[in-house]
């Protein structure tokens, strides 16, 4: 279940990216110096206005490393929930920017009393949407009538703030959807290699799409290939087809270039 409270009307759309995270992790080559994942040894600090509390009976405390490119992030979250849906956020939607406990904003209550309120996450989508999202187990929405407040809060930020409010419950955090949001998140940390080129050439020679395992099995680079296609897919030049989790049967076919890019290679 998620709830979205567009301020401008428009609805977000579903950031969601069908790709079995044990089997591919299982057939990660082994480590070798090319792949080292350096990149998130030393992330900055968080940009979040308030840091969870170190103590609490009710919730968990965990941290991350959240970015793109070779440039990361702390991002503290308070619950394993929270931790989810972080981790599905910067690996399947690559925003251009993410932080927690973002600055707090006023709103009026039902009973006219002004209150302050502060989101789990801020978002800078990769459209430049900006959007404040609030994480809450289903149960907890139904039980204490998150839904409505919510939805009052949105009514009362100003558009030229926000884009939209979401409230993100656990009901659609699919399993699969998790398992691929790491698997792009941990390709994501190793350096660029050539292999990136000779499976991007080979997709291209495709007929309409090819499985992941024929791209690896083509390029007889093995498990470097593997790597290379998801971080392919990570960059959004390659496109998965199938639903389920991402493996070597998985089907991908080349994205379409924005016209952009297409006006560029001419």
């Amino acid at each position: 279940m998620d709830l979205a409270f567009p301020v401008d009307g428009t609805a977000l759309p579903k950031a969601t990216r069908s790709m079995d995270l044990e089997t591919s992790i299982a057939n990660l080559p082994a480590y070798m110096p090319a792949f080292a994942p350096a990149f998130w040894d030393d992330p900055d600090p968080s940009d979040g206005f308030r840091r969870p509390s170190a103590r609490s009976r009710g919730s968990a405390r965990a941290s991350l490393a959240v970015g793109s490119g070779d440039v990361f992030r702390v991002l503290h979250v308070e619950s394993g929930l929270e931790y989810d849906w972080a981790v599905v956020i910067d690996g399947l939607m690559n925003p251009q920017y993410l932080v927690e406990q973002p600055e707090t904003v006023q709103f009026y209550d039902f009973d006219g009393t002004l209150r302050e309120h502060t989101f789990d996450f801020f978002l800078l989508t990769s459209t430049a949407r900006r959007i404040y999202i609030q994480v809450k187990p289903l149960e907890i929405v139904e039980r204490y009538l998150w839904e409505p407040t919510i939805e009052l809060i949105a009514s009362q930020m100003s558009a030229d703030d926000v884009d939209e409010v979401l409230l993100l419950t656990d009901a659609e955090l699919h399993p699969d959807t998790i398992a691929n949001a790491k698997l792009l998140r941990h390709v994501r940390r190793c350096p660029p290699h050539d292999a990136e080129n000779v499976v991007l050439e080979l997709a291209e020679k495709a007929s309409g799409f090819a499985t992941i395992g024929d791209l690896v099995a083509s390029s007889g680079l093995d498990g470097i290939a593997f790597v290379a296609t998801l971080r392919l897919v990570d960059r959004g030049r390659l496109v998965v087809l199938d639903e389920g989790r991402i493996g070597y049967g998985s089907r991908v076919r080349v994205a379409e270039a924005a016209s952009g890019e297409a006006e560029a290679d001419v």
